[in-house]
């Protein structure tokens, strides 16, 4: 089977020209944003692999594919966050190009339009820019989806090896892959019942599919070679994504047998993939095993939120999605399967990730964006044939109200990306923020952090809790560096001081601080102490703990909050800076 051709060409062309500005809308002023907890979280441990050569899989930070391809990157342009989020931009600005697999199940303008959507939907550019694994895994799905349904439309075999080899890098993003696998099914469950009931009665359509089966099955009482090989195949696509799925998740070095242990000794080998298996089944036992009741509310604010960042960020997508398939399955007398899948597999993704998320957020719609970008797509390309007809008709009025529809939907896009994606990009106004994210003014304090670091000797960074131990624990024996500070309720400060390589001491007591203070000191504001000051509504009124006020006299204050929209934590932090120094 082969692409409809001549003007396939100019389609090629504009889906490369789409996918090329996605790039560098993703690419554009990257590092810009301070890094959100999940951000510094996983780069903390992308850094800990290069520096240490142990790997293993952690759960709590999802699939180790950003690992493995951040690891060299650190090497090469040094642990900051623009290589952090490398990854996740390049293969986001990449993902339009996958609508050319569908040029033969879609017509031109609707190749042209998914590719629009993927490219600068403002909701996939900001988390296009975030180093999440969820567009990763949302790409790498939907990619190895496309090249299954090129396999199945007689493209060759290759497709199936591409499909698996993707839909195992999938897995080793993140873990919900196996949730586009069940999508997939409940999807392609809705289609063949849709199919049974047109014409004739259903079982007559399955005893036929069952003899068509059998008959391609055998050929005069040998089985069909072409069946043969595709049983072959299948077989050979399975050991595929064993090997990929095994180089993602094998340890390396610590305290197991890793996997390049057991590719110097094969004997070693059954010990490593015991090791994997038991690695992953605790990791996937833990997301999928049920940690606890769904409450309702939960279930409602997520739903609110999902609605706020459709709003501001996906309006045009998800409407012409509805519009896409409402014409798909009503105004055509053959409607297009393929269309239809990919509609309810995006339908049900929202409600369905409202329902297992386990904190609140806005980056779940990547699971039902992607998706319903193919009947958005089919929604576009019709407003666009309206618009045609209307023109031959001479139909002014259509051609206005049509012309003014498309001025909205790029007006729209255009619009969220310069609101949401690179302006506000951590304002709680913005939907797309989640609220483990720090104030912008952080950057500032991180900026002169790092100069230090690179400048001075000795100890370059003293934090003082004054008591707080959400602040300060002095936990000498954490895995993590710096240890003394209390890591995962000061993120992404821990991130930052391992990647600048400071030097920090802690203390918790006034008797604790030193005599002679270092260029840097960091402390909770009073409102994650005393609460004496609303921070979100003047983070700059922030003060110190008692006895450091006077101790900073003469050094430069950054005061932002520590997480922008609150949540469970202290909102509040100062960083102090001698520039003189």
């Amino acid at each position: 089977m082969t692409d409809r051709a001549p003007l396939r060409n100019r389609t090629v062309q504009a889906v490369v020209a789409l996918a090329l500005v996605g790039l560098l809308a993703r690419l554009v002023l990257l590092r810009a944003r301070v890094a959100h907890f999940d951000e510094a979280r996983v780069a903390y441990w992308t850094l800990h692999y290069l520096n240490t050569g142990e790997f293993h899989y952690r759960y709590s930070i999802h699939g180790p594919f950003i690992q493995h391809v951040g690891r060299p990157l650190f090497a090469l342009l040094g642990a900051t966050d623009f290589a952090a989020r490398l990854p996740v931009a390049v293969v986001g600005g990449l993902f339009p190009l996958v609508a050319l697999w569908f040029r033969h199940r879609l017509a031109a303008v609707e190749v042209g339009g998914l590719a629009f959507f993927l490219a600068v939907n403002p909701l996939l550019l900001y988390y296009g820019r975030f180093m999440r694994s969820t567009l990763l895994v949302a790409a790498f799905c939907f990619v190895a989806f496309a090249a299954f349904v090129r396999a199945y439309d007689g493209f060759g075999p290759q497709y199936l090896y591409v499909g698996t080899a993707m839909l195992a890098l999938g897995f080793g993003a993140k873990e919900n892959a196996a949730v586009y696998v069940l999508c997939w099914l409940g999807a392609a469950a809705l289609v063949v019942d849709a199919k049974l009931f047109r014409g004739d009665a259903g079982v007559n359509r399955l005893a036929r599919w069952r003899d068509a089966a059998v008959a391609r099955l055998r050929t005069d009482g040998a089985f069909d070679p072409m069946a043969v090989r595709w049983t072959g195949h299948v077989v050979g696509a399975a050991l595929v994504f064993a090997v990929v799925a095994v180089f993602m998740y094998g340890p390396r070095g610590g305290e197991w047998i890793g996997l390049y242990d057991a590719l110097a000794n094969p004997l070693l080998f059954p010990e490593m993939l015991s090791t994997t298996v038991d690695q992953v089944a605790t990791g996937y036992g833990y997301w999928f095993g049920g940690t606890g009741e769904t409450k309702l509310s939960t279930v409602i604010d997520q739903l609110g939120i999902s609605a706020k960042a459709v709003g501001g960020y996906a309006a045009p997508l998800v409407l012409l999605s509805v519009g896409g398939f409402l014409a798909e399955r009503y105004g055509r007398d053959s409607p297009r399967q393929f269309v239809l899948g990919c509609a309810y597999w995006g339908f049900v993704s929202v409600p369905g990730y409202a329902l297992a998320t386990d904190i609140l957020n806005a980056w779940v719609l990547t699971n039902a964006l992607v998706p319903l970008a193919v009947p958005a797509a089919v929604g576009l390309a019709r407003l666009v044939d309206i618009g045609r007809e209307s023109l031959v008709q001479e139909d002014a009025v259509s051609v206005g109200v049509v012309a003014l529809l498309l001025i909205l939907v790029v007006g729209a896009v255009a619009g969220g990306a310069a609101t949401g994606v690179y302006a506000n990009t951590t304002s709680p106004d913005n939907a797309l923020v989640q609220y483990a994210q720090p104030s912008q003014e952080m950057r500032a304090a991180v900026d002169d952090i790092e100069g230090v670091a690179a400048d001075t000797e000795g100890t370059d960074v003293y934090v003082y809790g004054g008591g707080n131990e959400d602040f300060v624990d002095g936990d000498g024996n954490a895995t993590r560096e710096p240890a003394c500070i209390t890591w995962f309720r000061t993120l992404p400060l821990g991130w930052y001081l391992s990647a600048s390589e400071a030097t920090v001491e802690c203390g918790n007591a006034p008797e604790d601080i030193p005599s002679d203070l270092p260029p840097v000191v960091v402390v909770p504001g009073d409102c994650a102490l005393e609460r004496t000051v609303d921070c979100r509504e003047r983070p700059t009124a922030m003060e110190p703990p008692e006895g450091v006020a006077d101790r900073v006299d003469g050094y430069e204050r950054h005061a932002f909050l520590h997480r922008t929209t609150g949540g469970n934590w202290f909102d509040g932090m100062i960083v102090y800076v001698d520039e003189d120094r």
